[in-house]
């Protein structure tokens, strides 16, 4: 699912959540309206100086469109962040958003390899990280190519783009880290 817009991640990103989560796939959400209201739902819960959509609006929509609960949290640990997503996949069934560039861009992370397995051993090792970029195939020119829809990237091939976010941002009371849209158990 592409953003239509350069703006449009956050939205984007919500819609591929819903294609992943939706397991009856009677109702694909791939609409541009639907993204614009998405994105506009998003920011209307987003509070930033950039007047776009942040990841606590994010997180807010998932949960209120039924996705969730979701929530926001940063990681100070590269490999403790990878091990967090996989164990929340894990549980949930549902995919994690990454938050990108140093907090400009979103990603999905929809799976996972790794060596170990995450509910028997606390330290296994993510090997692989399947993700599914809004921008595809545009990427950044700072930042590097977006990777195809559904690419299981190395955790260095991921690190290029996921980064510690920058707490200039967007203001919110969470420690510099790498930022995840996370999943929450329901039970």
């Amino acid at each position: 699912m592409p953003q239509y817009t350069f703006e449009w991640c956050v939205a984007a990103s919500i819609q591929i959540m819903h294609n992943l989560i939706d397991r009856t796939g009677t109702r694909t959400w791939t609409d541009r309206v639907q993204q614009g209201e998405l994105w506009e739902m998003a920011r209307a819960r987003s509070s930033n100086s950039f007047n776009g959509a942040n990841p606590l609006g994010w997180a807010e929509v998932l949960t209120k469109v039924g996705m969730g609960p979701y929530t926001v949290v940063s990681i100070a640990d590269y490999k403790e962040a990878l091990r967090t997503a996989a164990r929340a996949i894990a549980d949930t069934g549902r995919p994690v958003g990454l938050v990108m560039w140093r907090g400009r861009h979103v990603w999905v992370m929809s799976g996972f390899a790794s060596l170990g397995d995450p509910d028997k051993f606390p330290k296994f090792s993510v090997t692989g990280i399947r993700v599914q970029d809004p921008l595809y195939p545009y990427g950044d020119d700072r930042w590097g190519p977006s990777p195809a829809p559904n690419a299981l990237l190395t955790p260095k091939q991921l690190a290029t783009q996921f980064v510690v976010r920058e707490p200039r941002r967007w203001s919110s009371n969470l420690p510099t880290g790498y930022m995840l849209v996370l999943p929450v158990s329901k039970g």
